[in-house]
């Protein structure tokens, strides 16, 4: 079907005497490698590969949900949320499948949840019919709070709920919001997997540009991996590269195969987190990360949505800063400063590679 494929870095592929690469559009589904039809704009979303749980088991979030801190609902959308929040029919039950149906407010909503790391997920949720339908949102981010309420965000709307379990917490998810990092349970007894650093790279949309200065909110971010530097980004058309070229693309047009390098960036932004995830596990995170997020938007999911997302993946953590979404939100609501709040430029972490715009 449409969308059930991406086009991904070829398994045996050889960097040439120009450091060409090949690739293939491979179907997930069919197990056949042909070219086909990308997931068109607008469509509604499809799984890309598995929800649910971590390593496939069933979703913790499983059962029904109901609104909770209702004064703190927050969307950008017309509309007020709070109201939404305080509305009688406003519930969601979650399959262990990782799909959640039912209403907030006047809207019918379904999800695709899919858990990243342990109290961690990312959603992608839509409006199937009546009130808003066609509506699509790919950059949710769920978080597990530690007293089992359910944080949830959509940056590219401004939007932010708390859920809490129906009938109150009764202990059946143990996941925190921030849990201890620690070895991911396939390497926990093998200690010749390394350790290696996560750091968030970060540069300009455009040189000699007003976006991007340490007095704006727009910054490209990527997820830089190792002392020996892989970086891995997601650009435009919604095409990720990491250090072999490209990794996956949700078009089979995308043609450009240049490596990343840590020196394509301005800083590096070291949070003290480390990871034992191999570059082979983050292609194929990666991989499945497209077919959930096939469009790229500039609101979001974009360079920062997969960078938070890849960081949680990689360290069970999510960033200690706001995306640019998030930021323009916080500063149109005339919260924490003028600027939003404060992004990676600003983190005492920061080591600056190249002069920032000032």
């Amino acid at each position: 079907g449409r969308g059930s494929g991406i086009w991904e870095l070829g398994k045996e592929e050889k960097v040439g005497e120009k450091g060409k690469t090949t690739g293939s559009f491979h179907n997930k589904q069919t197990q056949q490698t042909t070219t086909t039809t990308s997931q068109p704009m607008g469509a509604a979303p499809s799984s890309g590969g598995p929800t649910g749980g971590l390593n496939g088991s069933p979703l913790d979030l499983a059962g029904a949900w109901v609104p909770t801190r209702e004064s703190e609902w927050y969307n950008n959308n017309p509309g007020k949320h709070k109201n939404r929040a305080r509305a009688s029919n406003t519930r969601l039950v979650y399959e262990q499948s990782g799909i959640g149906k039912g209403n907030v407010g006047e809207f019918a909503i379904i999800n695709e949840v899919t858990q990243i790391a342990p109290g961690q997920y990312t959603c992608v949720s839509r409006i199937p019919h009546g009130w808003g339908m066609g509506w699509i949102a790919y950059d949710g981010n769920f978080t597990l709070l530690g007293d089992g309420t359910l944080h949830v965000s959509f940056p590219s709307n401004g939007i932010t709920e708390y859920w809490r379990r129906e009938g109150g917490y009764d202990g059946r998810i143990s996941n925190t919001s921030a849990p201890v990092a620690s070895a991911p349970v396939a390497h926990a007894s093998n200690p010749r997997v390394p350790w290696r650093p996560v750091r968030i790279a970060i540069r300009r949309f455009a040189k000699n540009s007003e976006l991007g200065s340490l007095e704006n909110l727009c910054w490209h971010w990527g997820v830089c991996v190792g002392e020996e530097h892989h970086c891995y980004e997601t650009q435009g058309s919604m095409v990720i590269f990491g250090p072999r070229g490209m990794v996956a693309a949700s078009s089979p047009l995308m043609i450009r195969l240049n490596p990343t390098h840590i020196n394509q960036y301005e800083g590096l932004c070291d949070l003290g987190q480390s990871t034992q995830k191999t570059d082979q596990e983050i292609e194929e995170f990666s991989r499945a990360w497209v077919k959930r997020h096939p469009i790229y938007l500039i609101a979001g999911p974009n360079c920062q949505t997969y960078a938070e997302d890849l960081f949680t993946f990689l360290t069970g953590e999510n960033l200690p800063f706001p995306k640019s979404s998030t930021r323009m939100t916080n500063w149109s609501r005339g919260e924490k400063g003028t600027s939003g709040g404060d992004g990676p430029e600003s983190h005492p972490g920061m080591t600056w590679i190249a002069k920032p715009v000032t």
